[in-house]
Order: C-alpha cells, then sequence, then structure tokens
C-alpha cells in the first residue's frame, strides 16, 4: 500500500521503476553531488521558441531536458546541443498526459538530482471565429495551452529547489486580440493570469512565476502564415522595427527571468514584440 509523504520529505517517494534497490532520496543525493549545473526543463523544445531556448540556456551553463512528443526531433536538437559543447538530455513526454507529469517531474529528479526551473513553452492553436469553434477545438487548445501547463508546473513545483523560476510563454494575443485567434487569445489570456496566481502561491516556497509574451515570432508553428507576402508587408508596416522576430529575439528575456538578476521579480510579464503593442493604434 502506498503512502503519502511527510511534510518535508522527498515529494517522490515512492518512484517505481527506476533506482530498484534503494530509495529515490538516495539517487537523489549522488546524483547532486555529480551536478553543480542549474537543472532546467524546456516543454515544446524540438524546434521554434523551445528549442531556440533550450540552445541558448545550455550555451549559459544550464542543463537543458527537452520535453516534446517527437522523439526523433528531440535526439536531433539534444545532440546538436551536445556537439555545441552543451549539456542537454531529453523527455519524449506527451504534455496532455496530465497523470504523468509526477511521475515525469520525478523520474527527471532521479537522473539529474534536483530541479531549477521550469520553461512552459509548450502550445498549440485552431484559426477561426469563435461562433463556429468546436468543443473539440477548444478542449484541445485549452488542454495544452492552460491545463497541462498548470498541472505540469504543479508537479514541477512538488519537486523544485527554493529560488527556482518558472516562465511561461504567453503571447501578444493576451493583450491584443486578432480575427480568427480569439481561441488562442482567451488561452494566452489565461496564461497570463495563471502566472499572477502561481507567483502568489508558490512565494512560500521562493519559487518564481514570470511569463513572456512574444509578438510575431517566425517559427515552424507559423511558417504557411508569415510566407504570405500580404501579412509579412502587415508586421512589418505595424511593427516599429519593421521585421518579424524570431526565436532568438525572446531566449534573452526568458534566461533574465530564469536566472538570479530578476530574483525580486514574480507575477511579471514582459512583452517582446519589436513595439507592436503600444503603436498600433497610432497611424504616423
Amino acid at each position: 500500500m502506498e503512502r503519502s509523504p511527510a511534510v518535508g520529505e522527498n515529494p517522490c517517494y515512492p518512484v517505481t521503476g527506476i533506482g530498484e534497490g534503494r530509495t529515490n532520496t538516495d539517487a537523489k543525493d549522488v546524483a547532486m553531488m555529480e551536478n553543480h549545473d542549474p537543472v532546467v526543463v524546456v516543454t515544446g523544445a524540438s524546434r521554434g521558441i523551445g528549442r531556440a531556448v533550450a540552445e541558448d540556456l545550455a550555451r549559459h551553463g544550464y542543463w537543458v531536458w527537452l520535453v516534446a512528443r517527437d522523439a526523433d526531433a528531440l535526439h536531433r536538437a539534444v545532440t546538436e546541443i551536445r556537439q555545441d559543447g552543451g549539456r542537454a538530455d531529453m523527455i519524449p513526454y506527451d504534455i496532455t498526459r496530465i497523470d504523468d507529469a509526477p511521475q515525469v517531474m520525478c523520474e527527471l529528479v532521479e537522473k539529474a538530482g534536483k530541479l531549477d526551473g521550469l520553461i512552459n513553452n509548450a502550445g498549440t492553436t485552431r484559426r477561426g471565429s469563435l461562433r463556429t469553434i468546436t468543443p473539440t477545438d477548444f478542449d484541445a487548445v485549452m488542454t495544452v495551452n492552460v491545463k497541462s501547463l498548470l498541472f505540469l508546473t504543479q508537479a514541477a513545483v512538488a519537486v523544485m529547489n527554493p529560488g527556482g523560476a518558472i516562465v511561461n510563454l504567453a503571447s501578444l494575443n493576451a493583450f491584443d486580440v486578432l480575427k480568427g485567434a480569439g481561441l488562442y487569445a482567451t488561452t494566452k489570456a489565461a496564461v497570463v493570469q495563471l502566472t499572477r496566481a502561481l507567483a502568489i502561491d508558490v512565494a512560500d516556497l521562493q519559487i518564481r512565476v514570470n511569463a513572456v509574451a512574444p509578438g510575431f515570432i517566425h517559427t515552424e508553428f507559423n511558417t504557411a502564415l508569415w510566407d504570405r507576402p500580404d501579412m509579412r508587408e502587415w508586421v512589418e508596416t505595424n511593427t516599429p522595427f519593421q521585421r518579424l522576430g524570431t526565436p532568438r529575439d525572446v531566449v534573452g528575456a526568458i534566461r533574465f527571468l530564469l536566472g538570479p538578476d530578476s530574483a525580486f521579480m514574480t507575477g511579471s510579464v514582459l512583452v517582446v514584440d519589436g513595439g507592436f503593442l503600444p503603436s498600433r493604434l497610432w497611424p504616423l
């Protein structure tokens, strides 16, 4: 019969399928003695912003654990990070398998010895009018963008070191709804409020929770949209920097919120949009 952990005890007790013949506390102590690099999990890390974040953090001394569904793409990303001298491992995991989140985090801590940060980057969308969005569309987008984020964070907080940091990926759509992106905008507005609520809830654990809201960033996620000349012209006309952003434009803000220079920040949202939001209503 399983028992619940006592207050102050390792919340991953007992862990099944790993560390056979020893307690996971013993395994964690061994791993911690072998690792001094900060350990960070990045979801949606096989491509786009997530992969760029993983590469950037690895270059700055983090031990990065890349999470995504596509094991082959994760393997390629991890291999390239290692070839570049970084430290990286992969966790092929579908974050919508919410019940598995605690086990995933416990096994990570078993292997890495600790957890210092979580980047909730994974996201999805369904374009279309809210007049025709189906319950299936709603559940699909809400589950990835909000529900999975909350429960993966819950699992991470249970094992994260004091002084740890969580960075959620919101969007400028949280503040400015664009036609056809109403469902996506709704979920990203929820991410902003969830970030603030979580920041309050985990402050007593000395864990910070902040968000980054990217603007129009050209990734594999939206190539079909930004390859259209009319859409690219629209962005360049309405963005003061007169260009689309790239994933590398976002990684610095995420690294800042993850690191010690933002130690007194929690519940904040950094907008990285080339000036689109403050200029969008002024025609001159």
